[in-house]
């Protein structure tokens, strides 16, 4: 038994190959994209000490880890640099949470095409019956929503705007105005459907996101139906 635990473990010069290992295993289980490539780089540069370790330098080895710990701080950086981005944008951080599918990498495509900018209270965000252009975030402040001139409910920061009009290409089913001060993140309809086009997993989060949307906005609609005809929704 113990013959076969030495041939497993070796001696004090496997240990850098056991870390190694051990690190890149437990990268497999790790969902966050950043700590994934940290824990990758940690285990390759284990891996170069233990293959220098060797009585006959694993040259071969060497080389391949250190171009695998070179590609993974180039996608470090990227992806570094892409939540500055989305941390420095108006509205970043619920943007990040209200399409949380999305890494800040694709979030970031999604910053570079959107428009941020504000509204006073009564501006109008959407009329029912006209075309919309983009696909709205309510970053701060309150709007209200108007079908036929008649007042059907409330939104809030971190709520979409326009997200009917998006998947059927239709015109706005409601006129939503601002109630407060309001701020907003327009992301432009067609810029974002070329990128779910060209990157599924943008058309994936997107569609995600307007389902939930739209459910919510089913069960609040059910519920004020109810509470108008006293029946239970």
């Amino acid at each position: 038994m113990l013959d076969i635990l030495s041939l497993f473990f070796g001696n004090r010069i496997d240990l850098p190959g056991h870390i190694g290992f051990l690190l890149l295993a437990v990268s497999l289980f790790l969902t966050n994209i950043f700590w994934l490539r940290v824990f990758l780089i940690l285990g390759f540069a284990f891996e170069i000490v233990y293959f220098s370790l060797a009585e006959t330098p694993l040259y071969t080895g060497i080389a391949y880890n250190f171009l695998f710990i070179l590609i993974n701080l180039y996608r470090l950086h990227a992806l570094d640099k892409a939540r500055r981005m989305v941390n420095a944008a108006s509205g970043g951080d619920l943007l990040r949470k209200g399409i949380s599918d999305l890494d800040d990498e694709h979030l970031a495509r999604l910053v570079e095409f959107g428009e941020a900018f504000d509204l006073e209270p009564g501006a109008v965000l959407t009329i029912q019956g006209e075309p919309v252009e983009a696909f709205y975030l309510l970053t701060e402040g309150q709007a209200v929503v108007d079908v036929s001139g008649k007042r059907v409910g409330q939104l809030r920061a971190g709520e979409f705007v326009g997200e009917i009009s998006f998947l059927a290409n239709a015109p706005a089913t409601a006129t939503v105005r601002a109630a407060t001060e309001l701020s907003v993140i327009a992301l432009d309809s067609a810029k974002l459907k070329a990128a779910g086009r060209e990157d599924p997993a943008i058309a994936a989060a997107i569609y995600h996101v307007i389902g939930n949307a739209l459910a919510r906005k089913l069960i609040a609609t059910n519920r004020r139906h109810a509470m108008e005809t006293g029946r239970p929704g």
